[in-house]
């Protein structure tokens, strides 16, 4: 009966240990601090930028630097999952570009729409 209790307290410490490591890995957050070069594909044509990103937590910041600029905006990152919104002047009208997409390594895709006027999508890689 001993051998028993000791047995069925050695498995309940394996269990919660293996629990607790599964929890840990699906809470791990991806990282995506650092540069990375944009590919915009729209209805009004492709253009590229670039792109520097700061995490903390599921908190992003960052600016976007295109050939009209350069345009800091927050956004998150839940798990493989970003969503940040820019907000541009066009001639005196101001529209929020929201981004949506998902992270892959060094990768990330996903779409973009500007305020329901259209929209397209987008690609990244990290900058080497």
């Amino acid at each position: 009966m001993r051998e028993m209790l000791t047995m069925r307290n050695r498995l309940t410490v394996a269990l919660g240990i293996m629990t607790t490591v599964v929890a840990v890995a699906l809470v791990a957050q991806t990282d995506v601090s650092g540069n990375w070069d944009v590919e915009f594909d729209t209805e009004q044509g492709a253009t590229s930028a670039t792109m520097t990103l700061q995490q903390d937590g599921e908190k992003l910041t960052g600016e976007m630097a295109t050939d009209q600029g350069t345009l800091a905006f927050e956004g998150t990152i839940t798990g493989d999952k970003v969503a940040w919104v820019v907000e541009v002047d066009a001639g005196g009208q101001f529209i929020e570009i929201t981004l949506e997409g998902t992270v892959d390594g060094d990768q990330m895709m996903g779409t973009l729409d500007f305020a329901g006027y259209g929209g397209g999508d987008w690609t990244a890689k990290r900058a080497q």
